[in-house]
């Protein structure tokens, strides 16, 4: 604990960030924007929590139009939050953002995203993968179904994507 802050640990994946105590900070209060992304159209993957979070409001209030994925079920509560941030941070020029709920580890669930995020805003301009997931076990125990699993969603999602 040499941070100061406890252990965070979650037992299932993708983790939380809601449930993280202390929980963790995704922009600082001396952040000026200068509009870099005006105009710009990103993709977040994971944008509900984590680094994906701190990537989604940081382009919001850079100019950029913002659409973020998220695990439908699991992760509502953040998804739902950063949604809330990004319409505070938005500039008066970019449209809505949106969060689009799927399991990035399939290939059509990945063109079924760019495609929603095409047809809502003409174009995608910036792709951030940030969805990823870890399962803490000794190589010894991981399963062949979670290490495909793990695989899928951690690589196979940013092959899909960029294809």
């Amino acid at each position: 604990m040499a941070s100061g802050f406890p252990p965070q640990k979650q037992e299932t994946q993708p983790g939380v960030q809601h449930a993280m105590d202390p929980t963790p900070q995704f922009s600082s209060p001396n952040y000026k924007p200068s509009n870099k992304l005006h105009g710009k159209v990103a993709l977040v993957t994971g944008g509900d929590s984590g680094i994906g979070r701190a990537v989604c409001h940081c382009y919001a209030l850079e100019g950029a139009t913002v659409a973020f994925t998220y695990v439908k079920g699991r992760e509502d509560k953040d998804a739902d939050e950063t949604l809330r941030l990004l319409h505070e941070a938005k500039t008066k020029e970019a449209k809505e953002p949106i969060m689009i709920a799927t399991d990035l580890g399939f290939e059509e669930n990945c063109k079924r995203t760019v495609d929603e995020v095409v047809n809502a805003f003409g174009r995608i301009d910036v792709l951030v993968n940030c969805a990823a997931e870890q399962h803490e076990v000794s190589i010894d125990e991981i399963e062949e179904a979670r290490l495909e699993r793990v695989f899928r969603t951690n690589i196979f999602s940013q092959f899909f994507l960029a294809k």
